[in-house]
């Protein structure tokens, strides 16, 4: 009598082939992340050249506004998105307060960028800028 020896384990390509199926998954979810963030990062630059824009945009009109009128204490705007080609809606609100200095004023500048609360982009800034020559006393 002759006994049949099987050196070959059952299953063995089906443990194999599943191990390799999770190893590509594995791989194929860590590259998916890593270009939802590169994304998400090319995304947050070009969203912050836009708030610097605004900052820019609203330091300029509070200085003109001061200029013509002395007693301007800052003011508020909506941008839509539809209007202006932003990439996000935007809110600007500009404060003036005065300054221990009779000839300077605080200017306080908060930009909000985008619609999603969970996904504004929220930044303050504050200046101390000069007020005009024939506006000082």
């Amino acid at each position: 009598m002759k006994q049949q020896q099987s050196c070959k384990p059952r299953g063995f390509v089906s443990v194999f082939v599943l191990v390799a199926m999770v190893g590509a998954v594995l791989i194929a979810t860590a590259s998916l992340m890593q270009v939802t963030a590169q994304s998400r990062h090319a995304s947050n630059g070009v969203s912050q050249q836009q708030v610097d824009l605004l900052f820019e945009a609203a330091i300029e009109l509070a200085k003109s506004r001061l200029a013509s009128q002395p007693k301007y204490d800052g003011e508020s705007w909506q941008i839509e998105k539809k209007d202006s080609g932003l990439r996000k809606a935007a809110q600007v609100i500009v404060k003036i307060e005065s300054n221990t200095d009779p000839n300077f004023r605080n200017v306080e500048v908060v930009v909000e960028l985008g619609d999603d609360p969970a996904a504004t982009i929220r930044d303050r800034r504050t200046w101390t800028i000069s007020l005009p020559m024939s506006e000082q006393s």
